[in-house]
């Protein structure tokens, strides 16, 4: 290959990947900090922006020299696999109309505000009429996409690479058939575990000195790591030397900062420790959501709520409420944070209940696309299959249909990713106790010897392997959803003496 036509690839990539670190850090700003009373004027300069990004990743010229350069990489080519992602990530990119393009961009951020806006007041009808804009622009771009599946199939795959309803209609069967009547079961026979302790009054400012502590255990390289505060936890990704998590502090519940920080900073650890010469590449950037949420469900779910992190946290964690937790034994404790009562918000949901939290979201997402539902009357949908599922209805939309950012920003097809990056994270576990010794690795303060594994077996590719390629190398197995109803199964049986 011409050594004009590689240059011309990596400027490409290089501008492509500035303008998209200009969105991300706006973004971010303005999820996290930006003054409420200058997001209108932000959000039409970050739509101008977008616009202009647009126009370079899209100029004619500069795509056809990208296919002649796919064209002439050889089969087996890093730079064919490469553009063949690239492609596949700019597809609506490149069949959409400059004009629907920008005006989507702008429809997303308006309905992200509102839908701030909309939970902070606790009033779902000021949310629909965005809802319904999203889904109808949504369903604009779909006709230009070329496609030989369903509306919803096509967002799937797009979310997590060779999936669709046929993939997610078997898992969730699964879950239904083995997980409900276990979830049933403890709630008929009256299981309990007294965990109110938790959710007494704890300082806020002595939640955030613990979390740094915590970070310290977890290695976390503040250089390369920020941690702040937004309404709704997430993970930003700038290169291999910058991501960027933000958690949420109850002054009335003490855990879920500490899992959601643990579980961001999964999605951190994985950015990464991803090659660094990935950086501004397709394989940084089309790791499936599916994958990457098993690293942030392995950190929250097998490391965060084991007893090994805690025997080497726990006291740091009493010194710092002795008051609440001075008198409570460590495996008491335990027993606690691992306790799985139904319960109404999807991100405080305890590793048993979860799946249904996204189930009930799958199947609403699938009757929307198939044309089955009226927008007004999601509320109650949503609020029925609650009661059906897990024995709890809402009592005001902030607690329901109103919980989740997702929808608001066009993410519709994200949500099943979840449960099965939960699956994908419980087979992964698995392989890892073979080759490392976990407990002693977390006892012995020794988070790089976990870190390390996850960096070899998963996080160094990107994705320059599928998520099945990745799980048969490190697992010596394709995707076995057993691995995670059976930890389920016994991890509940046996905390529950059922």
């Amino acid at each position: 290959m011409r050594k004009e036509e590689l240059e011309f690839f990596k400027t490409y990539k290089d501008i492509c990947a500035a303008y998209q670190l200009a969105d991300s850090t706006m973004y971010f700003d303005v999820a996290t900090a930006a003054p409420k009373a200058g997001i209108p004027y932000r959000n039409r300069m970050m739509s101008i922006l977008a616009g202009e990004a647009f126009s370079y990743k899209m100029n004619p010229d500069n795509l056809k020299r990208l296919e002649a350069i796919y064209q002439e990489a050889g089969d087996d080519d890093v730079i064919k696999a490469e553009l063949k992602l690239y492609f596949r990530l700019i597809e609506e990119e490149r069949k959409l109309p400059k004009e629907l393009y920008v005006r989507r961009r702008r429809t997303l951020a308006d309905s992200e505000n509102a839908w701030e806006q909309a939970k902070a007041d606790n009033d779902w009808e000021m949310f629909l009429p965005h809802l319904e804009k999203v889904i109808a622009i949504q369903k604009e771009v779909l006709t230009y996409m070329v496609k030989t599946c369903s509306d919803y199939d096509y967002m799937l795959d797009r979310f997590q690479i060779g999936t669709n309803t046929k993939t997610y209609d078997s898992f969730f069967a699964k879950v239904k058939e083995k997980l409900l009547p276990l979830i049933r079961k403890i709630q008929e026979e009256g299981c309990r575990i007294d965990d109110s302790v938790l959710f007494s009054e704890y300082d806020i400012q002595e939640q955030k000195a613990f979390l740094k502590e915590l970070q310290d255990y977890m290695k976390v390289d503040r250089s390369k790591c920020l941690l702040t505060t937004s309404v709704h936890p997430f993970t930003e990704f700038f290169s291999a030397q910058e991501t960027r998590i933000t958690t949420r502090y109850h002054k009335n519940s003490l855990m879920p900062a500490i899992f959601s920080t643990i579980h961001e900073y999964g999605h951190a650890q994985y950015a990464l420790q991803i090659k660094e010469e990935y950086d501004g590449t397709a394989f940084k950037n089309a790791v499936g959501y599916a994958m990457h949420e098993s690293q942030s469900r392995l950190m929250e779910n097998h490391i965060g709520r084991g007893g090994a992190l805690w025997e080497a946290n726990y006291k740091n964690l009493q010194k710092h409420f002795p008051e609440q937790l001075g008198s409570v034994p460590l495996e008491q404790f335990i027993k606690m944070i691992n306790v799985s009562r139904p319960s109404l918000i999807r991100i405080e949901a305890d590793e048993l209940t979860y799946p249904i939290h996204i189930l009930i979201r799958y199947e609403l997402e699938k009757e929307i696309f198939d044309g089955n539902v009226d927008l007004k009357e999601l509320e109650t949908m949503w609020n029925d299959k609650y009661e059906e599922y897990l024995g709890v209805r809402p009592s005001c939309p902030s607690e329901g249909i109103l919980q989740d950012v997702h929808w608001s920003a066009g993410n519709l097809g994200y949500f099943p990713t979840y449960a099965l990056g939960s699956a994908y994270a419980a087979q992964l576990f698995a392989s890892m106790q073979k080759a490392v010794d976990v407990e002693d690795a977390l006892r012995r303060e020794d988070f790089q010897r976990i870190s390390g594994w996850l960096k070899e077996n998963v996080h160094q590719y990107g994705a320059s392997k599928t998520a099945d390629e990745i799980l048969v190398a490190a697992t010596g197995e394709p995707f076995n959803p057993d691995y995670y109803i059976d930890y389920l199964t016994n991890k509940y049986t046996d905390l529950y003496e059922l």
